[in-house]
């Protein structure tokens, strides 16, 4: 399991864009986006898969269900599935 707490400042800075970026194109004002342009956008912030593993795993945690259009696109745009569920799964412990 990748520790958030444990990642180098810079990359927790690009953890947070990266977070903003994929919620406003996948469920937020930019949500409308053809899914090729808002990937791309995604990966101008990062194209390393377990950044965007850690950002996938907090939208598949979404106890409300409705972060799956951004999940979807960190998904397409690479991110690591075994870092994405390990994270949603420290998520929903902490959550609880």
């Amino acid at each position: 399991m990748v520790d958030v707490a444990n990642l180098p400042a810079k990359d927790r800075l690009v953890l947070a864009e990266l977070l903003g970026v994929a919620r406003r194109y996948g469920t937020g004002s930019e949500r409308d986006t053809p899914r090729d342009v808002a990937a791309a956008r995604v990966l101008q912030v990062s194209a390393d898969p377990v950044l965007l593993g850690i950002a996938a795993g907090v939208a598949l945690a979404d106890p409300h269900g409705v972060e799956g259009p951004t999940l979807e696109l960190l998904t397409a745009a690479g991110a690591d599935l075994a870092v994405a569920e390990q994270h949603a799964e420290h998520v929903r412990t902490r959550l609880r």
